[in-house]
């Protein structure tokens, strides 16, 4: 986690001190107005947005196949959210006690500066998890594109092989993706998971590999629904079928790639990211590069250190 959002995680734990002191205090001595809304405020800008806001910008680009659009708002957005909370708090308690009007300018000050930080926010997120729209060529292999198909007619030539793009096959036969699902590609269900799938341009065979599945069956399990649907399939032979090799290790190379092909990879990564990230369904779509990037280390710093357990 990015210490920022580390940062609002333990500022949401102090303010929820906070609330539970003035809390106590309304209730057992009812020192008036001031102490019931520092309570109010502190439980809800403080520890509960906080929380949200740690939690938020850590998990929901990770969990919609992005990253954060913009990670430099996060230090201010912090900085921006604490400080107008705090002077909310102090300036709305001397306007009541004081009626000084001086004091009630610097709470309108306070509360404009937490609604900027609030939009800063929204829209950082909101960016974040929008898929965006491109434009994809529709094909099959990396060398030939799938055929357009005629209404009511059978397409010719259609070659399902390791390098066939998941997104392509899917948007070519929309059935196709409850096919792949049952075949163990879980996550296509997800909402917006096609889209990142569509953007990496992940292929068949590193969606095999991923998730420690046979690329065979899964090939023939295409080729079986492509015939269903009236296609015309030219089945490839195992011995042609091109395979990933895993090449080099990149920053864009898939985490859950690098586990499965180099076991000695684990405990830098468990190291690094803790044990949950085996289980973390990110792997599956999450570079090097992105998890670094959202862990706040450094990519070619965690590279060197994966080859050299791999060597």
């Amino acid at each position: 986690m990015n210490p920022w959002m580390k940062r609002f995680v333990y500022a949401s734990l102090i303010y929820l001190g906070l609330a539970a002191v003035f809390g106590i205090l309304d209730g057992a001595f009812n020192p008036g107005y001031y102490a019931a809304y520092a309570h109010t405020h502190f439980s809800l800008l403080g520890f509960m947005s906080m929380m949200v806001f740690g939690i938020g910008y850590f998990i929901l680009p990770r969990f919609s196949g992005s990253d954060l659009r913009f990670p430099s708002w996060v230090p201010v957005h912090f900085w921006a959210a604490n400080i107008s909370l705090i002077g909310m708090v102090v300036f709305r308690g001397l306007t009541v006690e004081t009626g000084n009007d001086i004091f009630h300018v610097f709470f309108i000050v306070s509360a404009t500066l937490q609604v900027m930080s609030l939009l800063m926010f929204i829209v950082n997120i909101w960016i974040s998890i929008t898929p965006s729209k491109k434009q994809v060529s529709v094909t099959a292999t990396a060398a030939a594109p799938i055929p357009a198909r005629p209404p009511g007619s059978r397409t010719a030539g259609i070659t399902v092989t390791a390098d066939s793009k998941v997104a392509d096959l899917v948007d070519y036969l929309p059935s196709l993706k409850e096919t792949l699902i049952a075949c163990g590609l879980q996550p296509l269900g997800m909402p917006g998971h096609l889209d990142h799938v569509r953007t990496a341009g992940v292929t068949l065979g590193r969606a095999a590999m991923n998730h420690g599945l046979d690329l065979d069956t899964v090939i023939e399990e295409v080729e079986r629904e492509l015939a269903r649907s009236g296609q015309w399939v030219q089945t490839a032979s195992a011995e042609t079928r091109p395979v990933t090799d895993g090449g080099s290790i990149l920053p864009e190379t898939l985490i859950g790639e690098i586990i499965k092909r180099y076991p000695k990879a684990r405990p830098v990564f468990q190291r690094h990211f803790g044990s949950a990230c085996f289980d973390c369904p990110g792997q599956a779509f999450e570079s090097v590069d992105m998890a670094c990037r959202m862990h706040g280390i450094e990519t070619e710093s965690l590279l060197k250190e994966i080859r050299e357990a791999v060597r």
